[in-house]
């Protein structure tokens, strides 16, 4: 056995017996195949009555979380977690029942959100007195369209994605709020080559920034497409004109890029993998420094601890980070996303964090919701749980 390799152990047991039992916030973190570390958790679990699978999440601010998921469930609090409503959103009178997935919310204030329902039919709803009516906004008369995602750059101007129409990326945009709609016209959709397609997986695959860029992260495959890289679509004029960049993450069918962040308008990171090979920690992210022209893994790679979904951004204190979760469990990284830390074996689908990046929540399968606790990190951190 190696140095490195006895002391890594050495820590560990370290951690092990100056813990006897995990409890009282703390949890077993797996390092590898053959050893377990009692660390603190930095989720705090919550208690909401659902078991429907969480995709959608948007933290308004401290107190006010919107969440969205299977089942035409939508859950909220006012008073950061201390409770929790859960509402199914009903259909209208005379309607036809569909069968409500919602991948995605955006929440404009506490009052005001706006969910995608990502099945047939496609539909945008909206509600203006805390989820406890929705109207349907828009339902997508072609029955190949499926929302992935709805993002906003301000109170009035959103946009939602879905997957291709006609060999075109879907956009619709609104400009009073969410109450109206109206679809792109095509010169102002960018292509998507054959098998390409978004992931509704958390909502979080395209990112609106400032007053007119948006990112557009792909993947997807058909028939047994495989391509050794990506495709982000890039716009800065409010999707009049669109750029497309190159990420080395692999894309098939059930991989790709899942979920896109920018920092700031040059340092962004890409995260995803192969939904299908959790523990993998091939082709899972990539980082750009120059705004999304190009994109590179770093030397050495310290990747995520496997398939990614979701990845946001935290700030502490003069620190800004990034968490990315999967189902298998939580990375931090605090270097714009080059080198990645295990710090959780709490899976889930999403995670968010307020405007002023200090309050995170995370949610998954069988109605699984969390608060975020900044842990305790080293400065010169082991590195955990890395295969």
């Amino acid at each position: 056995m190696s140095f490195s390799k006895i002391s890594a152990c050495f820590v560990v047991l370290l951690l092990v017996f100056g813990c006897c039992r995990a409890g009282n916030g703390q949890e077993k973190l797996r390092v590898d195949d053959e050893t377990v570390a009692v660390v603190q958790s930095p989720w705090i679990d919550q208690k909401v009555d659902t078991d429907a699978d969480l995709r959608g999440l948007c933290v308004v601010n401290s107190q006010v979380v919107w969440g969205s998921g299977t089942d035409g469930t939508v859950v909220y609090t006012a008073d950061a977690g201390k409770t929790w409503a859960v509402r199914k959103v009903a259909n209208e009178p005379g309607r036809e029942n569909p069968r409500y997935d919602f991948r995605d919310i955006e929440a404009l204030d506490e009052a005001t959100a706006i969910v995608i329902n990502s099945g047939d039919p496609a539909s945008i709803l909206r509600t203006t007195n805390g989820g406890l009516r929705w109207k349907r906004v828009l339902d997508y008369p072609n029955k190949s369209a499926f929302f992935n995602s709805v993002s906003f750059w301000d109170e009035r101007r959103g946009i939602a994605m879905s997957d291709p129409i006609d060999g075109s990326v879907l956009l619709l945009r609104t400009t009073d709020g969410g109450v109206s709609w109206k679809q792109l016209r095509l010169e102002h959709r960018p292509d998507m080559e054959f098998g390409e397609t978004g992931f509704a997986a958390s909502g979080t695959n395209m990112q609106t920034r400032g007053l007119k860029t948006v990112y557009i992260g792909l993947g997807g495959g058909k028939n047994g497409q495989m391509k050794n890289s990506s495709r982000m679509f890039i716009s800065r004029d409010y999707c009049k004109t669109w750029t497309v960049s190159s990420l080395p993450l692999k894309r098939s069918e059930s991989s790709g890029i899942f979920s896109v962040h920018f920092i700031n308008n040059t340092d962004g990171v890409a995260v995803g993998g192969d939904y299908q090979k959790e523990d993998s920690t091939e082709s899972n992210y990539a980082f750009t420094s120059n705004g999304g022209k190009t994109w590179a893994i770093p030397s050495p790679r310290v990747p995520p601890s496997g398939f990614r979904s979701c990845v946001a951004q935290y700030v502490s204190g003069k620190e800004i980070g990034l968490v990315a979760v999967g189902p298998n469990g939580t990375d931090l990284s605090t270097d714009l996303g080059n080198k990645w830390r295990r710090i959780s074996d709490k899976g889930f689908n999403v995670v968010r964090f307020s405007p002023d990046g200090k309050t995170g929540w995370a949610a998954g399968a069988n109605g699984r919701i969390a608060k975020w606790k900044m842990p305790r990190i080293e400065k010169k951190p082991q590195s955990l749980g890395t295969k």
